[in-house]
């Protein structure tokens, strides 16, 4: 499949690169604001189940709007990685309550990482996700393309959050990308909320699932091969 490099408009580029940092600042000089965060923080990285279950029921009815929006924060300006949210999630409201929150917020996150690579283009991307990991991630997904996608969905140990990136910045087709994204997002996101009980039992599974994945596309790519030998 080939890419397509865009190169937006200059000032687009900088008013993004320039504005989205003024704002985050801006929203943190307020004390309340700031108070908030920070409580958020704490209690999202706490390995303390409680102490997340209290703060996410704390906030009621938006708590699970927060946690949407803390994956599309997450997927475009990663602070916190996406296993910790999909585990806290789950600690907090369980696994078939969790699955939905976590799954919605993968996609609108998906969907935000896509749309701002594609309008901003590769300058965001290096500074978002650094240049290797968007070299890497461009080289994969102009090899495999949407099957790429549905790739890295299902290896947990990919960056997910820079693929979408690139996507939108290579002008990859919305509607596939998003229909492998949805795809690949259940198996996963079913995964992490069943084992998340157990840091032990979540690195195996998504270990196991990791490599299942490579086998499979290793498999395919060696009958391909194999097939195409004269």
């Amino acid at each position: 499949m080939t890419l397509v490099r865009t190169s937006p408009p200059r000032y687009l580029r900088w008013l993004i690169l320039a504005g989205v940092p003024a704002v985050l600042l801006g929203l943190g000089l307020i004390p309340d604001v700031r108070d908030f965060l920070i409580q958020g923080y704490a209690a999202l990285t706490s390995t303390d189940p409680a102490v997340t279950q209290a703060f996410v029921e704390d906030l009621g009815w938006a708590g699970p709007l927060a946690l949407i929006a803390g994956f599309v924060l997450q997927a475009v300006l990663p602070v916190l990685p996406a296993l910790v949210m999909t585990a806290v999630t789950a600690r907090a409201y369980g696994p078939v309550e969790g699955f939905f929150i976590v799954y919605a917020g993968t996609l609108l996150g998906a969907v935000a990482g896509y749309w701002l690579g594609r309008s901003v283009g590769n300058s965001l991307v290096r500074v978002l996700v650094g240049e290797t990991a968007r070299r890497k991630a461009y080289d994969f997904a102009e090899r495999y393309g949407v099957q790429g996608i549905l790739m890295v969905r299902l290896m947990p140990i990919l960056s997910a959050d820079a693929m979408n990136l690139v996507a939108g910045a290579a002008q990859m087709p919305f509607r596939p990308f998003m229909l492998a994204t949805a795809a690949g997002a259940v198996p996963v996101t079913l995964l992490v909320v069943w084992l998340s009980g157990s840091g032990e039992r979540l690195l195996w599974g998504l270990g196991g699932l990791s490599v299942l994945v490579a086998l499979v596309a290793g498999g395919r790519w060696w009958l391909a091969q194999r097939a195409a030998a004269p």
